[in-house]
């Protein structure tokens, strides 16, 4: 990671300091408590004109993830913006979004984010934010959970390479502890939200420069 060459990543509106080109983030909370929204958010927040976006969409279609991203606040430039979709049999035209046969093709969902995110760079693209929503699913579909370890330490290699910024949502309370801990191992840090008093907290781990405390959202 080319550290300082390039600016870091800022998440606008979110309680979180800037992070280094090439920083991967799991965000960790209930579905409930609006885990994709943040990570949404946090993948909008700072975005700059050439940055271009790669989601795996596991959970919902391919339009509706790039929907729900506007939303967030992204900006909708289709000439930047790619989709692996997950478990759909209806092909599309447009060239940037791949569709794979099932949240259980890691081997499949592998290969299209290879080809995409080098395709971006191709369309000269200077850096690529990634969001993976979820990882949840992901796990629900996998027999074991050594291939999606190692697509997620595939991605994140990537990530940190080509100084770009990846944002995972899981929910915890659909795992057990031991998975959890080892999905955690190829991410930079940790991005724990959670319900408290009626409001949204939040909490920063394995980050230096990064306030640990839980503060609201």
């Amino acid at each position: 990671m080319s550290q300082g060459a390039k600016p870091g990543y800022e998440f606008e509106g979110v309680p979180i300091e800037p992070v280094e080109p090439g920083t991967s983030l799991l965000v960790a909370g209930p579905a409930l408590a609006g885990t994709e929204a943040l990570g949404l958010r946090m993948l909008a927040g700072g975005e700059r004109r050439r940055d271009g976006t790669l989601f795996v969409a596991v959970d919902d279609s391919g339009e509706e993830l790039l929907t729900a991203y506007e939303r967030a606040g992204g900006t909708f430039a289709r000439e930047r913006m790619a989709v692996i979709e997950c478990g759909t049999a209806a092909e599309s035209d447009d060239e940037n979004i791949r569709k794979v046969r099932s949240p259980s093709d890691l081997t499949g969902i592998g290969i299209e984010f290879s080809s995409l995110y080098e395709g971006l760079f191709g369309e000269g693209i200077e850096r690529v934010r990634t969001g993976v929503f979820s990882i949840t699913t992901l796990l629900m579909y996998a027999d074991e959970i050594q291939p999606v370890f190692r697509f997620l330490h595939t991605l994140t290699g990537r990530v940190r390479t080509a100084d770009g910024i990846a944002v995972c949502v899981v929910d915890p309370t659909s795992v057990d502890e031991r998975t959890l801990s080892s999905i955690t191992q190829p991410f930079d840090g940790r991005v724990d939200l959670r319900e408290a008093d009626g409001a949204t907290e939040l909490r920063v781990r394995g980050l230096a420069d990064q306030d640990s405390e839980w503060r609201p959202l």
